[in-house]
């Protein structure tokens, strides 16, 4: 899932309001009695376990994609081998299952940072931990005082700044393409982005969205960065590519089912560049895995089809070219759209999407079997180009960086490397999972 304050959506987004922000394992039974957030309801007594649907099960999925992320220098993000591999897993697990699979090209313009660096008091900090270089940032050097300017969202922001200085501006707001493009046209030779976090765990990954900004940009920790940071000579270098590549989508579908109606699930597929994403999105991959194999080749009703999107990372790119490949008999055909994006956070807080459609989400809270809250995730996952499209859409979301049982976040590994494996909440994604088994059937059996 994209963090919308750190990234710039594509011009058809522009219609939908800005979103809020948003963007230990336990190999025992199968039982669904996990980990809960306090500001979500008890788990109830009994969930019937859909067929094929096991903690184990799911857990192999993600060791699958961790194996591949460690292989492809720690990340699956799209472009990269890691990413290929992850198509290529999917795909054979989808063909096992019975169901018939495609591949879908998705143009894409890859981002390759070969190196970067900043000193900041004429102290060198580290990327990834102390520091990161938003994906599309451009290649340059820059050397001056930092020069702090709030927000930095309108151009007048950036009136202040003088010759020679580095514009110092707070994350959130507006998209950082945003900030960047009036920095730029201040004359700034680079953007620096403050995060507030600490540089224990590191600097979440970020995007501009698209080239086309002529400076660098990176983000650093208000850790890193320490107090008073006005005026400190800072220096950045960063090296970095831009180029045309092509990427792809993973579609599934049941063989069987009624050709008049389709009823759609689907999650990203790519991490980002600075960590394996198994929370984000492994774990609604291996929802969507195992949820196939539960409702098997004949649904009972209309026809079920996946899409494993491509891209998401990087502004949403493999889901807006599926849904743009539609025809309008094409989209008419499909009942629903469920978006399965972060659904295994460690300290979670199972939702519905509050601003979907009301009776996909009273289908999900009823295939729960308990509380679900409502998130407001507006353009930050798959499902906005389907919503755009006037399909009807819902998803279920356990959280990212918002604060959760004990202020912590819940997910503190987001966009991190520490989004492994270990950091997934095996319990509650075997109730995500189940729950997206229990969803979709009873959705495929209202169009018998």
């Amino acid at each position: 899932m994209r963090r919308l304050a750190l990234t710039l959506l594509l011009p058809a987004l522009a219609l939908l309001p800005l979103a809020v922000a948003l963007g230990g394992c336990d190999l025992g039974g199968d039982d669904d009695q996990g980990t809960t957030s306090a500001q979500a309801a008890p788990a109830p007594a009994a969930q019937r376990p859909s067929p094929g649907i096991s903690r184990a099960e799911l857990r192999q999925h993600l060791a699958a994609l961790q194996h591949i992320a460690d292989l492809g220098g720690g990340n699956r993000a799209a472009g990269t081998p890691g990413y290929d591999q992850s198509a290529d897993y999917v795909a054979a697990r989808l063909e096992d299952a019975g169901w018939r699979v495609t591949r879908q090209e998705v143009p894409f313009t890859y981002f390759a940072l070969n190196d970067a660096s900043l000193e900041v008091g004429r102290r060198e900090l580290e990327r990834g931990r102390d520091f990161q270089v938003l994906s599309y940032s451009a290649s340059g050097r820059a050397a001056g005082p930092l020069h702090e300017l709030g927000l930095g969202c309108e151009a007048g922001d950036f009136d202040a700044l003088e010759s020679g200085e580095i514009p110092l501006v707070e994350r959130g707001e507006c998209f950082s393409r945003v900030k960047a493009r009036n920095a730029e046209q201040a004359g700034a030779s680079a953007l620096v982005i403050e995060e507030p976090v600490t540089s224990d765990r590191g600097v979440p990954s970020g995007t501009l969205a698209a080239p086309g900004i002529e400076i660098p940009v990176v983000v650093v920790s208000t850790d890193a960065l320490g107090a008073d940071p006005a005026g400190r000579r800072a220096a950045l270098t960063v090296d970095a590519t831009s180029e045309k590549g092509r990427t792809q989508n993973v579609i599934a579908e049941t063989p069987g089912g009624s050709d008049d109606h389709v009823v759609m699930a689907g999650g990203h597929l790519d991490s980002v560049y600075g960590g394996p994403g198994i929370d984000d999105n492994g774990s609604g991959v291996a929802t969507l895995i195992e949820a196939a194999e539960a409702i098997g080749t004949k649904p009972p009703g209309a026809r079920v089809r996946f899409g494993f999107w491509a891209a998401e990372e990087l502004g949403l790119l493999g889901s807006r070219r599926y849904v743009d490949s539609l025809d309008k008999a094409d989209r008419k055909r499909i009942d629903a759209y469920i978006n399965l994006d972060m659904v295994g956070s460690p300290n979670p807080v199972p939702e519905v999407y509050g601003d979907g459609d009301p009776d996909l989400a009273k289908v999900l809270r009823s295939a729960y079997h308990g509380r679900l809250g409502d998130a407001d995730v507006s353009g930050a996952s798959d499902h906005t180009f389907f919503q755009l499209a006037g399909i009807p859409v819902n998803g279920l979301y356990t959280g990212s960086s918002e604060a959760a049982r004990g202020g912590e976040a819940r997910d503190p590994c987001y966009h991190l490397a520490c989004d492994t494996i270990d950091n997934v909440d095996m319990p509650m994604l075997l109730r995500m999972a189940r729950t997206t088994a229990g969803a979709l059937e009873t959705l495929s059996g209202r169009r018998k």
